[in-house]
């Protein structure tokens, strides 16, 4: 048996196996199938066979279906039964031989006509024969469909059912027949053409088939339609025909002598008003054209179907002035010219002329939706027809396709001036639109005959008093010139005549903003040969002219334009070998010294010369035509020759740096980030030294100085190099680090720390840095005590990069640095208090190694002869531990932050007799005197019962409720609302008998309230599910949590207590984003004036109150009648529970706290940060008294004039 016959087998017991599962289904025909198929097979199995092959189950399957048939009336006997066996029947014959079904063919299709031509017959019994039916007319060959033995019983009379029943109005019966049609004339029999047999008869009937129906909807009187209840159901008939046409010729199968009568039918359903059927008949043009491209070419069958298809469409062109016909004849050109291209593109582009003749016809015609149709039609022929590889150039064409192509553009450039003429004035702006893609697409082969055009475009934008409303449009089409071939071919029809301009030489100022957004790919040489000139003429009438002069600020800004020129000139041009020379680079580079308005522009043009080259020259583009113009090679001697001057450049940009302010000098760095990448190396390791010279020399000065800003700056050009230096200068890197690191200044060592972690980023410094890794690891070690509060972020990121790099040996590091790290979790700094929890969870994965070791014996205060430890995450959670002993109570704080962090993530990975000893001793913490710490376990607490199991937790829930419910009557950092939180979680989780069960009697009083809350909610919920049924909600899972553990830290709130709230909000949003008008009590807005939008702002404009200083009011401080800060006195609230490091975390955890305040996801997963006073709202667990704290906005109602408490009206304005 062959692979494919064992295919087929596996395939059909597979399906089988489907059936027989659904024996218990609860649904009567499955089951009774599934019976069906079980009988079968055991009367298989008691006939001794072998095997159940697919003889045995047609042979007895076809004897079932004989019992269901009366053999003299040939009707159904047991309807049932009959539908159960055809549909076994219909999966049978797919895997059933071709040439047992063909030699059976008659006795077959007798005995399943039954099932279709029965009255009684279901849908179902009706589609699994048509199945049967499909099988047996693929298996039939050519003899058997010809019929030349002359048979009673043949397959054109099989195919005629089905052919009427692709008709049928029962849609799942018509669908099952024309997929059953469309699978026939796709495996045609094998024969001397790849065309069907029976494609002809299917055609002629689907032809016949739509012109009965087209001719029943024209003769049919208006009585009679009324009396139908319309024209649908004639509609219905016709859209029934169009879908069994598609599939036909989908098929690639529908013979040349028929595309006229098709087309010409297509063409009268388009005539019609209902728009599903002319969408249908354009989906069916759309699958002809498709179905003709990919025909095969040799075959001849494409091109003459193609020429055919077209010529017939173009000879029913309609009248220009009928509207409805008119444009639906349009779209289909459209779609047949395009499609053409595909197949034979030269040909389709000499056929363009022809084409742009015939659709400006319809271009002069008064009536806009005509004109903006055939427009539209010509853009995208242009666009979708002319294919690229026409446009070339020899040698990659022949001299004959080249000239070819020439002689149609020079038709089309003729044409284009006449439809530039005064007799298409009416649709000028759609013409300009044709022109403007016409340019995009023509790119260099549009010079020399479209130059015509551009200067009429050209004249017309210049003469403002006649064309004004065409000025956008011409700018457009000047625009895509200037892009198409280039800057001094339009100069030369459209010269600026900027100096001494006169009626015969208009001046062209306008021309400047257009050239700046459509240079690319130019000759740089053309700036400095044309625009340089006219820059130093304005300058030079600066000083004659008054500072307040109108003619000074004209001059001024006409510079500002040319100089705004130079970035485009540097994208990418063509000669910068020969254009940025010595001279050039020189003068460049006194203009950064000289002019500090200048940088911006100049360091722009000097990045994008270098960028440009390295994208094109390492993405391979796909622009034939860009290639042609300017090959890659190209690319890279521009980038070679750049090299050459790069040292000489990075000298100006490194001086120009240092001379220019902190705060406006990143643009400087990303230019000579660019300028790195292409130095060479020798170049670059000699830069580098006297980078370091100078940096060692400023570090000598400003000792006696105490100013390090030049230091830090050369410590900034160091840092931008460390990625490129070469590897050799990797030892003067790591001797900068361990010699500023333990300055004290925190410029110094931030910059310092950052040279680790920049140096990671390449492998050669990865490598680097391993092979130093013990002495970094010392000087991190030694520089502990010295490092400033700003350093820490930049300390943490070059501590992450060392346990990256950490050798499964060396993991000592991490007990001798654990302790800073937990420190860190409490920082008040953001990003150090994210780090650490990162270099945490590094830690223990990097404990996590089972070849990991600790070197007890090379850490400080160890006994030198201690024994290595194997590393674990178990031994990682008892190294922390000695944090919980730790002499401040923030150590102790912090400690349980970081155990937060860990159990969370490493509760799977930890013994559990590790973890439980950890959590016993953390919830002791509970009944400190000391805030901070029982934030912290609080936060502990909270995780455990979010993250442990059950069998680990539940046994814990009656000891930790008194320590718990310590708390809760305490306000302060909202304690009370964070016990109450975790109790609801309890609740939710071991049930709230249990928790009532064994809370302590004094607080029952805190669970009665809960469970209110509770029962509350649900019955609001309930009432307004009642009252407006809301639509089922997306799932918004994956937009809110950013990872597992933000989903149960800020899900805290049981997601269905937060639901009373989304109807309020769903109705918030069905009315749409408000807009608010910003003005003043002296200035209101002049909704006249054309900067009214400006005034528009979709955000709540602050009111004068609110710009007045607040009254700060809290426990410490306060002010008098004087408006004097008085100390309170507040002697109860200063004991010994008062925590002077409380204000340094802001919650319950300052690891929750951490994760707060990070970056959530918003609209379309694009991460934000939470600002000023809302950065607190994003924690779910707090309450209400927590959410009060934070100002929310009211909502402006619509158009009300609300009087306010103290009487006075207020006047809410909405736009």
């Amino acid at each position: 048996m062959d692979p494919e016959q064992v295919s087929k087998l596996l395939e059909l017991e597979d399906k089988l196996a489907k059936i027989r599962a659904q024996s218990s289904s609860k649904l009567d025909n499955q089951k009774h199938i599934a019976i069906i198929l079980a009988a079968v097979e055991e009367n298989i199995n008691d006939q001794d066979a072998t095997s159940k092959n697919i003889v045995n189950y047609l042979i007895s399957l076809m004897s079932l279906l004989d019992q269901t048939i009366d053999p003299e009336t040939a009707s159904i006997k047991d309807l049932q039964l009959a539908t159960s066996t055809i549909y076994l029947l219909d999966i049978v014959f797919h895997y059933t031989p071709k040439k047992m079904l063909r030699s059976r063919f008659a006795e077959i299709l007798t005995k399943v006509a039954p099932c279709i031509t029965d009255e009684r017959s279901s849908a179902l019994l009706i589609r699994s024969a048509l199945g049967c039916l499909e099988s047996l007319l693929i298996a039939q060959d050519t003899q058997s469909w010809n019929n030349t033995q002359n048979l009673k019983v043949t397959p054109k009379r099989g195919l005629d059912g089905l052919l009427e029943l692709s008709l049928d109005p029962r849609p799942k019966i018509r669908k099952r027949a024309q997929d059953a049609i469309s699978n026939i004339l796709k495996n045609p029999p094998p024969g001397p053409t790849a065309e069907h047999v029976a494609s002809p008869s299917i055609a002629e009937f689907s032809i016949n088939a739509l012109v009965s129906v087209l001719e029943e909807a024209a003769t049919i009187s208006n009585k009679k339609l009324r009396a139908m209840g319309g024209s649908n159901e004639l509609n219905s008939k016709i859209i029934h025909v169009l879908k069994l046409l598609s599939n036909i010729v989908s098929t690639n199968q529908w013979p040349t002598a028929h595309v006229e009568k098709l087309c010409d039918l297509l063409l009268e359903v388009c005539k019609t008003s209902d728009q599903f059927l002319v969408a249908n008949s354009f989906n069916c043009f759309e699958v002809l054209f498709q179905s003709m491209a990919e025909s095969s070419v040799s075959s001849g069958l494409a091109e003459n179907k193609f020429m055919k298809a077209l010529d017939v469409i173009f000879s029913l062109k309609p009248s220009q002035n009928d509207a409805h016909l008119a444009g639906a004849w349009i779209a289909v050109v459209a779609k047949g010219i395009t499609t053409y291209a595909i197949h034979d593109p030269l040909k389709c582009f000499v056929k363009l002329p022809e084409v742009f003749k015939t659709l400006s016809f319809y271009l002069s015609s008064e009536l806009p939706d005509i004109y903006y149709s055939a427009a539209q039609c010509l853009i995208t022929i242009i666009t979708g027809a002319v294919k690229s590889e026409v446009l070339l150039y020899p040698p990659s064409v022949s001299q004959e396709h080249y000239e070819t192509v020439d002689e149609v553009i020079q038709e089309l450039s003729e044409i284009f001036v006449d439809l530039l003429s005064i007799k298409y004035t009416h649709c000028a702006k759609a013409v300009l639109n044709i022109l403007s893609a016409t340019f995009k697409k023509l790119r260099y082969r549009a010079n020399p005959d479209f130059i015509r055009t551009l200067e009429i475009v050209g004249s017309w934008r210049t003469d403002e008093q006649n064309f004004l409303d065409l000025r956008n449009e011409a700018e457009k089409v000047i625009g895509a010139a200037v892009g198409a071939i280039g800057v001094d071919a339009v100069l030369g029809c459209l010269p600026l005549n900027l100096i001494n301009p006169s009626p015969s030489k208009p001046g062209r100022a306008w021309l400047l903003p257009i050239l700046r957004d459509s240079i690319t790919n130019s000759t740089l040489n053309t700036f400095f040969k044309e625009f340089f000139p006219l820059i130093k003429y304005f300058e030079s009438k600066f000083d004659t002219l008054g500072k307040e002069s109108v003619q000074l600020k004209v001059f001024q800004t006409v510079v500002d334009q040319i100089w705004s020129l130079l970035p485009p000139f540097c994208d990418l041009p063509t000669d910068v070998n020969t254009a940025f020379s010595d001279d050039v680079a020189s003068e460049l580079s006194g203009l950064l010294y000289s002019q500090i308005e200048l940088r911006t522009i100049i360091c722009h043009a000097l990045k994008s010369l270098v960028e440009s080259n390295l994208k094109f020259a390492a993405n391979s583009s796909t622009d034939l035509l860009l290639l042609q113009h300017f090959p890659i090679e190209k690319s890279s001697e521009s980038l070679e020759y750049l090299s050459t001057k790069s040292s000489n450049m990075l000298a100006v940009l490194f001086n120009v740096y240092t001379q220019t302010t902190p705060n406006a000098r990143g643009y400087i760095l990303e230019t000579i980030d660019s300028y790195l990448k292409i130095t060479k190396k020798e170049d670059l390791a000699h830069t580098f030294d006297n980078v370091c010279g100078l940096l060692n020399n400023a570090l000598q000065e400003e000792k006696k100085k105490n100013n390090n800003e030049m230091s830090a700056t050369l410590l900034d050009l160091v840092i931008s190099m460390v990625k490129y230096v070469p590897s050799s200068s990797y030892g003067a890197l790591f001797a900068i680090f361990n010699s500023i690191v333990n300055l004290d200044n925190a410029l110094l060592q931030k910059r310092a720390y950052r040279i680790i972690h920049k140096l990671s980023e390449i492998e050669e410094g990865s490598d680097a840095i391993s092979s130093y890794i013990s002495d970094i690891e010392n000087v991190m070690l030694k520089s502990a005590s010295s490092v400033h509060t700003s350093s820490k972020p930049a300390r943490l990121a070059a501590i992450r990069t060392l346990i990256e790099l950490l050798p499964s040996d060396q993991l000592g590091f991490i007990v001798q640095i654990v302790a800073e790290v937990i420190l860190c979790t409490k920082d008040v700094n953001e990003k150090s208090r994210e780090t650490a929890f990162e270099i945490l969870i590094q830690m223990a994965n990097k404990m996590n190694n089972p070849n990991g070791v600790v070197k007890l014996s090379t850490i400080p205060n160890y006994d030198p002869n201690t024994p290595d430890q194997k590393a674990s995450v178990g031994e990682f959670f008892k190294i922390i531990a000695a944090g919980l002993i730790g002499e401040s109570q923030h150590m102790v704080s912090a400690t349980i932050t970081a155990y937060s962090c860990l159990v969370f993530e490493f509760k799977n990975e930890v013994d559990v007799d590790t973890l439980l000893e950890i959590y016993d001793t953390i919830e002791l913490y509970l009944t400190s005197n000391s805030r901070e710490i029982v934030k912290s376990a609080i936060g502990f607490t909270k995780v455990c019962c979010l993250g442990l199991n059950d069998e680990l937790m539940k046994p814990k829930v009656p000891a930790l409720l008194p320590k718990l419910l310590r708390w809760s009557h305490e306000h302060t950092g909202h304690f009370k609302a964070k016990v109450k939180h975790i109790i609801e979680r309890l609740i939710r989780r071991f049930g709230y008998e249990y928790i009532e069960s064994i809370f302590p009697q004094e607080d029952l009083r805190l669970l009665a309230n809960i469970r209110k809350s509770r029962n509350r909610s649900v019955r609001k919920r309930a009432e307004g599910e009642e009252e407006v049924p809301a639509p089922a909600a997306p799932s918004t899972k994956s937009s809110r949590f950013m990872s597992a553990l933000d989903e149960a830290l800020y899900s805290s709130e049981e997601e269905s207590d937060n639901e009373e709230d989304k109807n309020a909000k769903g109705d918030r949003r069905k009315k749409g984003s408000k807009q608010f008008i910003v003005e003043s009590k002296e200035n209101p807005l002049d909704l006249l004036d054309s900067e009214t939008l400006a005034h528009i702002s979709s955000t709540r404009p602050k009111s004068l109150k609110s710009e007045r200083k607040r009254i700060v009011d809290d426990e410490m401080f306060s002010f008098d009648g004087e408006g004097k800060l008085v100390v309170k006195n507040n002697k109860q609230k200063r004991g010994n529970e008062e925590d002077p490091l409380e204000s340094i975390t802001s919650g319950v955890n300052a690891y929750l706290d951490a994760v707060k305040q990070g970056p959530v996801k918003g609209q379309k997963n694009r991460l934000k940060f939470k600002k000023g006073s809302r950065a607190g709202n994003g924690d779910e667990f707090s309450d209400e008294e927590s959410e009060a704290r934070l100002p929310k906005s009211k909502p402006i109602e619509k158009g009300r004039i609300g009087k306010k408490a103290n009487g006075r009206f207020k006047n809410k304005r909405r736009f």
